[in-house]
């Protein structure tokens, strides 16, 4: 395996807040198209909120965690940053959002939603979609109790939607008191800010949210207490995400496609990167009916009237809006023929005064193809029966008599009938999609849980299950060792990185312990891998806990959006069973050389307890342990055994006459010739001062004299071959024990004693030797 040399590409880095926000996802969408268009890199760091005070929410306690990833971009490894400071700084003050982009003053930096002076932005116009909605709402359906749900105060998104509403409602003559609004966090877990509004204002004709995420929750609460919106109150949302037209009502918004600050911020920073001089930029918003609002009938069939002149293409644009910055050219391109080519049959069908039934079969044909290619699945399905709401009123007005108008309702029922069963059929796929994630997820989940081995082979694993999440290529960083990382403190980025394992286009690679080694500078770089294509990539953290252990840098996939903050949970709990099966095997191992180690000094000690320190030989326990096992060896082999008492013969004299060294030598002396003469079928041992004892395998029929005889002449041929001036002699008494005897080595050795008392009686005391 080796490191591959690459061609510098533009590498951007794009820091959001949560990787599953709705914001976060349609910026991060638009940013991606505009990358793979211009042919450069762009890698996400979702990190979350700054200073969200995390204390009183143990859901949420650890979550600082992911703002870690903010401190890997820098001038080493990207050209340029984009910052979603609107969300990111959504929490905290102007000051502090400005201390955190001092840290990438030498970076080429275009800010989304969000001003400050001194920063290149892009954002929308807060006020002419606002005042446009406001209007409908006063205008057409008379309201004149409003109510806002916004956001923080330091925001500066949520300062001029504010100013917005506040100013439309004075230019009508409404009356704008503190009441009306209450400040929100841009999330759907405000609950106390919606409660808040409808406590205070209990007759509330419309409601205006910050964005469509707050009006997410506020649908929550007013379902809570029966109040319906569309029918008991109106609700109007800002950025009309995908959601927006999928909440139940469909939720009247401004559209605002953050898509679309993230396709034009990248372009920004990559004409900075270059060198040209690159001012802010302020996108149009506009206003998107839907069912939140509360309409009469006849307000309906005046909001589909309305703008009669309106071309085919615009109303197309509108239904799939939010696909345009979707890598799906192709797709949309063959549904907007079809489309044209549709509802242009069907004009030319009721303009005629006779109808053609090829027209008709063809408008058939068309209609069946048209869903066939996918139209529900990509369709703002409101805006889609709106079209055709907005061409059978205008089919309406030209028809002539009752019999047209039969005829034409007739044809509508139709098409009505082929859009209920495509979307009941898109339905079932999504049923059906939605069992086979589920399944995929237990899989996954039960596969980051089957660990065996702390080792780099187990990281590689974790790869091996990205599948599910459409992720062709990620490559897992850890650090060398976890790093604890606790609430308030601030991260310090680490040295180095170790790149334990790659996946690439579907293939896993584990990386070799001495290539494993990488730094800040070429985290982004994609080692090992030939002329890699441009990339959308994400970096996110694996944590667990205080506990960070690595990163994952992998392909920004649809499926992140929705998966994101599940994945990472769920590889920081994997690396951390592997951190834990790592230790446990290197305490393991400790422990088994510890216990070696151990056996080794209890062998020794063992030892140094059973033996004499001065002669070598056993002492009094290691004899008599010993002994007994010779002795319950020999009754099981049916063997005789031979105990011996032995004693030193003047001890006393020679250590009084010749010195204390001397008689050491002769302690030793006699502890070497009983040990030669017991040879390998015995033992001896120094039983305490000048005594000792032996026991060996016997086979004679006297009382052990022939042992006798040859531990006499060991001393006999000592000492005349010896130049010591004494002579050292021992006495000595035996005890046979054969097999069917029970005595004991105790009761052995006490008769032993007992024949040699009888023997020293006979000694001789004379210890010099004769000149």
């Amino acid at each position: 395996m080796a490191m591959i040399r690459k061609r510098k590409r533009v590498t951007i880095g794009v820091l959001v807040s949560g990787i599953m926000d709705v914001f976060t996802e349609s910026v991060c969408k638009g940013i991606r198209q505009a990358a793979r268009t211009l042919d450069i890199n762009v890698v996400v760091m979702p990190g979350k909120y700054l200073d969200r005070d995390l204390r009183e929410n143990r859901e949420l306690m650890y979550e600082y965690q992911y703002n870690t990833v903010f401190s890997y971009a820098g001038k080493e490894n990207v050209d340029a940053i984009i910052v979603a400071g609107g969300s990111i700084g959504c929490y905290t003050t102007e000051e502090r959002l400005r201390q955190m982009l001092s840290e990438y003053e030498n970076i080429p930096c275009v800010l989304i939603a969000t001003k400050l002076p001194g920063y290149v932005d892009v954002t929308f116009d807060n006020y002419n979609g606002i005042h446009e909605a406001l209007e409908y709402l006063i205008d057409k359906l008379h309201c004149r109790r409003f109510g806002m749900i916004g956001g923080p105060a330091s925001n500066s998104d949520a300062i001029e939607r504010k100013q917005a509403f506040e100013s439309t409602l004075r230019e009508h003559g409404i009356e704008v008191n503190d009441r009306m609004y209450v400040e929100g966090d841009f999330s759907k877990r405000c609950v106390g800010a919606y409660r808040q509004i409808l406590d205070q204002n209990p007759d509330l004709e419309a409601v205006f949210c910050v964005n469509d995420e707050s009006a997410m929750g506020f649908y929550e609460e007013l379902d809570k207490r029966g109040i319906v919106p569309g029918k008991d109150i109106s609700v109007l949302g800002y950025d009309d995400t995908i959601a927006a037209a999928k909440m139940q009502p469909s939720l009247s918004s401004v559209r605002a496609d953050p898509a679309e600050l993230g396709e034009n911020a990248v372009k920004m920073a990559l004409r900075m990167v270059y060198g040209e001089q690159v001012e802010s930029l302020t996108l149009p918003t506009k206003f998107v009916l839907r069912n939140s609002f509360c309409q009469r009938l006849d307000q309906k069939e005046e909001a589909a009237d309305k703008d009669l002149a309106e071309t085919v293409e615009n109303l197309f644009d509108d239904i799939f809006y939010r696909y345009l910055h979707e890598d799906m050219k192709e797709q949309i391109d063959q549904l907007r023929r079809e489309y044209q080519k549709l509802m242009e049959n069907i004009l030319l069908l009721f303009d005629k005064h006779e109808k053609s039934m090829e027209l008709y079969m063809d408008i058939q044909t068309s209609l069946d193809l048209f869903f066939q290619m996918g139209a529900v699945e990509y369709a703002d399905m409101d805006n889609l029966l709106l079209a055709f709401e907005k061409i059978y009123h205008m089919l309406k007005r030209n028809q002539q008599g009752d019999g047209g108008l039969f005829e034409l309702r007739d044809f509508f029922s139709v098409i009505y009938r082929k859009v209920i069963r495509a979307m009941d059929y898109h339905l079932g796929g999504i049923q059906t999609a939605q069992e086979t994630k589920s399944y995929s997820m237990k899989l996954f989940v039960r596969d980051m849980l089957q660990f065996e081995k702390g080792n780099d082979q187990s990281y590689a694993a974790i790869l091996n299950n990205l599948g599910w999440l459409n992720i062709k290529n990620a490559f897992l960083y850890l650090f060398e060792k976890p790093i604890v990382h606790l609430y308030l403190e601030k991260y310090k980025v680490p040295k180095s990185f170790y790149l334990k394992a790659y996946l690439w286009d579907g293939k896993v690679y584990s990386v070799p312990a001495i290539q494993q080694k990488f730094y800040l500078r070429n985290l982004f770089e994609l080692p090992f891998v030939e002329e890699p294509p441009k990339y959308s990539m994400v970096l996110l953290p694996l944590f667990s806990n205080e506990l960070l252990y690595g990163l994952l840098l992998c392909d920004l996939t649809d499926e992140l959006f929705a998966n994101g903050e599940f994945l990472i949970n769920q590889m920081g709990a994997a690396t951390k069973m592997i951190d834990l099966l790592k230790s446990n095997e290197s305490i393991q191992q400790q422990l088994e050389e510890s216990l070696a180690t151990l056996k080794e000094n209890n062998i020794v000690l063992n030892n140094l307890s059973r033996s004499d320190g001065l002669t070598g030989i056993l002492n009094r326990r290691g004899f008599y342990d010993t002994a007994e096992e010779l002795l319950e060896k020999g009754r099981a082999q049916g063997k005789t055994v031979l105990v011996i008492y032995v004693d030193m013969n003047n001890l006393k004299i020679i250590n009084d006459k010749y010195g204390h060294e001397e008689g050491d030598f002769s302690l030793k002396l006699i502890g070497e010739k009983l040990t030669e003469v017991m040879g390998e079928c015995g033992v001896a041992g120094r039983i305490g001062g000048d005594e000792f004892a032996c026991i060996t395998e016997y086979d004679g029929s006297e009382e052990g004299q022939e042992i006798l005889s040859r531990i006499c002449r060991a001393f006999e041929a000592f000492n005349r071959d010896s130049e010591k001036s004494y002579n050292v002699t021992v006495s000595a008494g035996t005890c046979v024990l054969k097999p069917a005897d029970r005595l004991t080595i105790a009761e052995a050795m006490t008769q032993a004693d007992e024949k040699l008392y009888e023997v020293k009686k006979h000694r001789i005391k004379e210890v010099a030797k004769k000149k």
